[in-house]
């Protein structure tokens, strides 16, 4: 009871205008399992603002009650009948094809309806495409023609889009994607979701970087030897078969979500927290990302995949499930440090953590004693350690290897807001902090692409794993050969 107090406190001092939200996509997986279950449970907990409608549109021939029913049957989150029910009563499905233009022409009235009590007054409208990139572009000319990209003057309500990643497949595709949006939206309408940055230990990263001075002397390629960043699944591709095998782990996971915990690692200090500083310096970082070359992918990149993940295709495949590579930022700060990324499906856990690992400078007690490191994980049980070196109690000196724990579950005794509720709630904030820019986007793609475009089975052979285990063996001896070894195993 308490935590439900605190959170609708929370939602009163946001002061949320009245919002009309719009979800395309609605019968995806991705609404029925993370969108609509969010929805749910900010609603429950006084989260949504006090005037808030949800349009659910999807090509079903359902009516809103038939919808709901479908919801609950399909959704894999778990759900109270209770809840579901009062949720419903702000909910409107509304049936639309993307292929026939017209069938969205009684949708500008299922939106004005929405007035607040005899006054008039207005709803922002704030549209979700949570579809394929290829339906962006249509989805934005439906709204465009038919009349629901205007807003309400009158009251200052706003109309803005939020678009589900992949944000394109390239750096063209990317750049055609811009353009057809800028065309109807300006950059500052435009949220591009990137849900790893709504994460509460994510947005930590920014936090621990710049509210702990003691870090920023060292925080540089004089005191850190190496940064690793690791996004381990421990599931494979499941129903997400047809859309992986066109993409991969490295277009699936390394092109937004690694590296945009890389740049939040590596950034330097913005002026001020807001969106326009902050992607700035993220920017900074991605630009300064060393792109690969024929010449430079062998021996520091690592191509894998699952064994059963052919019988799961139904065919032999060159689509990666895991992907480990050593980058750096050339850059004064990062010169000659590098970053080593390890990401993939079935590595027998599910696990997300970042090791910042510290050049030992003092000979007092030799140097076979183990390097400080500074752990940051995101995912689960979300922290920060620090390892440090300790004498072991008795007689004559002996190091024992401990760590200095901050765990959040034990810290702050409430619940940690999904990523989605953070995005969710900035989005009808308008605040683009967690979202990212098109110049970031396409500063992903460019450094993504100089992979893609140069390897191959000779300079970067698809290498079989067994599900289980941490990958390929070649991913152990791409990093052995500096010298170094995982932290996350």
């Amino acid at each position: 009871m308490a935590n439900q107090l605190r959170l609708q406190r929370v939602s009163q001092e946001l002061n949320l205008p009245p919002t009309v939200l719009t979800i395309f996509g609605s019968t995806g997986d991705l609404s029925l399992n993370q969108l609509l279950p969010t929805l749910v449970h900010m609603d429950n907990e006084g989260l949504l603002p006090k005037n808030f409608r949800l349009v659910c549109v999807g090509r079903r021939e359902f009516d809103t009650k038939a919808f709901m029913a479908f919801f609950v049957k399909n959704s894999r989150a778990k759900l109270d009948s209770k809840t579901v029910a009062n949720f419903a009563k702000r909910v409107i499905y509304f049936k639309g094809d993307i292929d026939e233009p017209n069938s969205f022409s009684e949708l500008q009235h299922v939106i004005a309806d929405h007035k607040i009590g005899k006054k008039h007054d207005c709803f922002s409208r704030l549209y979700y495409f949570a579809t394929a990139p290829e339906y962006f572009a249509p989805i934005a000319s439906i709204l465009k023609h038919q009349g629901l990209l205007i807003g309400c003057g009158e009251h200052e309500r706003t109309i803005r889009i939020l678009v589900e990643k992949p944000f394109g497949t390239d750096l063209r595709s990317a750049q055609t994607l811009n353009k057809e949006l800028l065309k109807f939206f300006t950059e500052k309408q435009i949220y591009r979701i990137d849900h790893y940055l709504g994460k509460e230990t994510v947005q930590n990263l920014l936090v621990t970087r710049f509210a702990n001075d003691f870090l920023e002397p060292i925080w540089n390629r004089d005191y850190i030897d190496h940064v690793e960043l690791s996004v381990f699944e421990d599931v494979g591709v499941g129903n997400r078969l047809n859309f992986f095998d066109q993409t991969g782990t490295l277009k699936d996971l390394v092109q937004n979500h690694v590296v945009q915990m890389l740049a939040l690692i590596a950034m330097e200090e913005p002026k001020d927290l807001t969106p326009e500083s902050i992607r700035s310096e993220k920017l900074g970082v991605l630009n300064a990302l060393k792109k690969f070359t024929a010449k430079t992918i062998s021996g520091n990149v690592v191509r894998g995949q699952y064994k059963e993940y052919k019988d799961e295709v139904g065919k032999r495949t060159a689509t990666e499930t895991f992907v480990a590579l050593k980058t750096f930022v050339d850059n004064k700060r990062w010169n000659g440090v590098p970053f080593y990324i390890k990401t993939g499906k079935r590595l027998g856990k599910k696990v997300t953590e970042i090791s910042v690992h510290f050049k030992k400078q003092c000979n007092l007690f030799g140097t076979d004693r183990a390097s400080n490191v500074l752990t940051l994980r995101i995912q689960p049980d979300e922290s920060v350690q620090l390892q440090i070196n300790n004498k072991v109690p008795g007689f004559g000196i002996r190091l024992h290897t401990g760590s200095l724990d901050f765990g959040y579950k034990t810290a702050f005794l409430t619940e940690i807001p999904s990523a989605y509720e953070r995005l969710f709630l900035d989005f009808m904030q308008g605040d683009q902090r967690l979202f990212m820019s098109k110049e970031e986007i396409e500063a992903a793609w460019k450094f993504t692409d100089s992979l893609v475009n140069n390897w191959d089975n000779k300079n970067a052979p698809i290498q079989a794993y067994a599900s289980g285990t941490t990958g390929p063996k070649q991913a152990e001896a791409m990093i052995a050969k500096d010298g170094r070894r995982w932290w996350t195993k």
